[in-house]
């Protein structure tokens, strides 16, 4: 079984890239990748209502310095109020053929887009801090980006579209945003929201809202996307709503083909980021023209070449064979394998007197039976355990996991446990000062009863 990829690992680290066919959760280690070659999404076709900024059910409401770089309408309602002194580029529709058919047109776009179901990935809770790439993205009941920003990366793909399922509430605290990276655009990104959306104070947001209630964006919030509620008001604050243009690029596929596996071995690629895992003949990353450097995950019991290089792409499809090579009789793989580290992050091992260094999950080495020691290099911002400690090869394929955790400012362990310089932790220090002051007590008290007793006689 392929170290790291395939593990069943519980939730995916800030930071960490994630593809089409993983499961995300809320937390802090990274997820086991699975086949994405027929993941991809097209877009979600919004008719008439591509053009609007503001487009409601009921009521569209502004107050302060609203401004919107689209049309506004409404329908059936018939209310639309604080313009001015808010602001709109296009054209206002209230109640007339043109806001029914937007309405209309938006019910189906977000029944499409509630129907997907094309290797959905499972989100959770807060998604803030992750790094997502283009996908499906289902979530069961609320969703927040609340405790960092959540970028969403194209992959060196400027036409991913992205597609998030949300069966109750979206929300964005004050200050947090969305973040465009790798080519990725917020015309290809569509929130389809089961009630309302929330956009927190200041907070900016990538992608077309599609809200089957409300929409709601507090004050000094941005939206570079689309606020279309089906049903509910959307009310604004001093807010600002782009309508965003799609730029179509020319894309080519990038395709690794293994050579040495057996059929049904798990195997695994990062490619400028983002990492997928397979147990077929190949994997297919899609990119435009560019220089993009890779790196394989170790297979246990083989021998990897290239494990890592640069491919460049240039009006073309490209092409890299990866070799795996059984491992001589007598020798096995000793894997390490890093949770807790932001992705594309370098970290080495040395064992044996060999050090290797890498920004993939796993670092592999071949090694005969017998006992060796290894040490793990210092990464900035991080304590890590074990640093160091010894290996016992017999036989078989040994794997040891290296934990990074995130030190607080001070450079130190942010639990509060951590421990002092005597190796004695923080609530021992306080068991030990609650032990003495106990005892300071318990002398004074007999030597109060002393004295009474030697009164009384």
């Amino acid at each position: 079984m392929l170290v790291g990829a395939f593990a069943v690992m519980a939730s995916v680290a800030p930071g960490t890239s994630v593809r089409a066919g993983t499961h995300v959760t809320a937390s802090n280690q990274r997820a086991s990748q699975a086949p994405a070659a027929t993941c991809g999404q097209a877009v979600v076709p919004l008719g008439s209502a591509s053009t609007y900024a503001a487009l409601s059910g009921t009521t569209v409401t502004s107050t302060g310095a609203t401004a919107l770089t689209g049309d506004i309408g409404v329908s059936p309602g018939s209310a639309v109020t604080g313009f001015p002194p808010g602001t709109y580029s296009g054209t206002k529709n209230v109640a007339n053929a043109a806001s029914a058919t937007a309405e209309s047109d938006l019910t189906t776009a977000f029944n499409t887009a509630a129907a997907r179901s094309n290797c959905a990935v499972s989100v959770a809770g807060n998604i803030g801090g992750q790094t997502l790439t283009p996908g499906l993205y289902k979530s069961t009941s609320s969703l927040a980006v609340s405790s960092g920003d959540l970028t969403l990366s194209g992959g060196g793909n400027p036409n991913g579209v992205f597609v998030f399922q949300v069966a109750s509430a979206l929300t964005t605290t004050s200050g947090r945003a969305v973040v465009l990276s790798n080519g990725a655009q917020a015309g290809n990104v569509y929130w389809e929201v089961g009630s309302s959306v929330t956009i927190g104070t200041t907070s900016m947001v990538q992608g077309t809202l599609m809200s089957y209630a409300s929409i709601t964006m507090l004050a000094g919030s941005h939206l570079n996307g689309r606020a279309l509620a089906r049903t509910g008001d959307v009310t604004l604050s001093a807010s600002a709503i782009i309508v965003p243009t799609v730029s179509t690029a020319t894309t080519h596929d990038v395709t690794f083909t293994e050579s040495g596996l057996t059929l049904g071995t798990g195997w695994a690629a990062t490619f400028d980021g983002v990492q997928q895992s397979s147990t077929t003949k190949t994997l297919v990353f899609t990119v435009v023209d560019g220089s993009y450097h890779f790196a394989m995950e170790v297979t246990p019991g083989f021998t990897t070449s290239p494990l890592t290089g640069t491919i460049p792409v240039s009006g073309a499809a490209a092409a890299q064979t990866i070799t795996y090579t059984p491992n001589a009789a007598g020798t096995f793989t000793v894997a390490f394998t890093e949770f807790g580290l932001v992705s594309g992050t370098s970290w080495s091992v040395t064992l044996h007197g060999v050090q290797k260094t890498s920004t993939a999950l796993t670092l592999g080495f071949t090694e005969i039976n017998g006992t060796t020691s290894y040490t793990v290099g210092s990464s900035d911002g991080y304590t890590v355990s074990p640093s160091s400690g010894s290996l016992t090869v017999n036989g078989i394929t040994v794997n040891q996991a290296i934990t990074f955790t995130t030190m607080d400012s001070s450079g130190g362990n942010p639990s509060p446990g951590s421990s002092s310089p005597l190796g004695i932790s923080s609530w021992g220090w306080a068991l030990i000062a609650i032990a003495i002051v106990g005892g300071i007590a318990a002398v004074g008290a007999g030597a109060v009863m002393m004295r009474r007793r030697n009164r009384a006689t």
